[in-house]
């Protein structure tokens, strides 16, 4: 679980932007804030020790669309971690500098582990390598040496957290597709391999509660298959149809956007083994609001098995909040550079005082500023 996240200048965040959060977090905030940023930055580290800082920064459209502008000049992106792992700790950060917009070069990278009893750490600083004398990772000035770690034991810990991080956002098209096999684990961002992973599951796994929640969510539906059909997978949904005596299969490309986005998000959240953090993008979209109290049921119980992060402007969600056991961020833009603070005391004491909801918050404005409570 994260304990510590500091993340500067990465895109619209501004310098050292710092979040201690808990089990299950929730970004608030309108539109354009730069919510979506701070999961971003969750993928950008993942993307940069699975496939390299190369590959992650091509993948965002290049260093220029990452790194935060002021006076024209582009400023230092830094992300560091601090989390608590099976066993021990971790600690992970580094910083990208570049002159130029177009240019950029690792200026530091530094990892801690705390685990099974030993204490490992390794720093590296304008290409001088400081770890443990039989690691020494060839690396360049556009490369991180975390990339190439994951294979010790001793700094296997680090990169499983980071590599397992996993942020959704759930496209409907993507799952009305056929889809070719993939054994590839945990599904992907956008649910590419979303046939996949339930072909995969076990007749007694989770695809009980999937099935249980989308009953739920449209009340004839009762049961999921994976079909094959000319090399391709197609997931297949059996209606219960007043009147009809035979069993009715339907295709994904026949369901509704929000039947299928609710069935990509609980996917998310109920795949085993889980990823160390989940990020959920905005889950209301597409979906009727009478869904959104089985979709908190369902983050709760996530919050258990992984770290929750969800970004949202649904004041009906927020309603369903329980601050006793999540937290709540407010994030806010101001002159281009977004700040992510904790929801203030005075706000806090509020609604636990039933003064008002976190919805009624929201929508009124008074969360981004002081509340007087009289």
């Amino acid at each position: 679980m994260i304990t510590r996240l500091v993340i500067s200048n990465f895109r619209s965040i501004g310098a050292e932007m710092e979040i201690r959060p808990g089990r299950m977090n929730f970004l608030v905030g309108i539109n354009g804030s730069g919510k979506s940023n701070v999961l971003r930055a969750l993928t950008f580290v993942r993307e940069s020790v699975r496939i390299g800082l190369q590959g992650a920064v091509t993948n965002d459209n290049g260093i220029d669309s990452i790194r935060r502008h002021s006076n024209g000049r582009p400023r230092n992106v830094k992300i560091e971690i601090d989390a608590s792992v099976k066993g021990g700790s971790v600690n992970y950060g580094f910083e990208i500098a570049g002159d130029r917009s177009e240019e950029y070069r690792v200026k530091k990278e530094w990892g801690k582990v705390i685990a099974s009893g030993e204490n490992t750490t390794f720093a590296m600083e304008s290409g001088n390598w400081n770890g443990p004398e039989n690691l020494r990772p060839s690396i360049d000035s556009e490369s991180l040496a975390i990339t190439s770690l994951g294979g010790d034991e001793r700094i296997k810990p680090l990169w499983d957290f980071l590599a397992n991080m996993m942020v959704y956002s759930i496209y409907p098209d993507a799952l009305r597709e056929p889809q070719k096999f993939s054994s590839e684990t945990p599904m992907q961002s956008r649910g590419d391999n979303w046939v996949s992973i339930l072909y995969q599951q076990e007749r007694a796994g989770w695809k009980q509660q999937l099935v249980a929640a989308l009953e739920k969510l449209t009340s004839d539906i009762d049961d999921i298959k994976v079909a094959k059909a000319s090399g391709f997978l197609i997931t297949q949904f059996h209606h219960k149809l007043r009147g009809e005596k035979t069993r009715k299969w339907f295709g994904a490309d026949l369901e509704s956007d929000g039947t299928l986005r609710v069935a990509g998000l609980l996917t998310a959240l109920l795949q085993d083994p889980a990823p160390t953090v989940i990020g959920i993008e905005e889950p209301e979209l597409t979906v009727h609001p009478g869904a959104l109290p089985l979709i908190y049921d369902y983050l709760q119980e996530a919050s258990e098995r992984a770290q929750i992060f969800v970004t949202t402007h649904s004041p009906i969600l927020l309603d369903y909040i329980n601050l006793d056991n999540s937290s709540v961020f407010v994030v806010q833009r101001d002159r281009a550079v977004t700040s992510v603070d904790p929801l203030s005391e005075q706000n806090r004491k509020a609604v636990q005082n039933k003064l008002l909801t976190l919805g009624e918050l929201m929508i009124s404005g008074e969360m981004q500023l002081p509340l007087s409570l009289g």
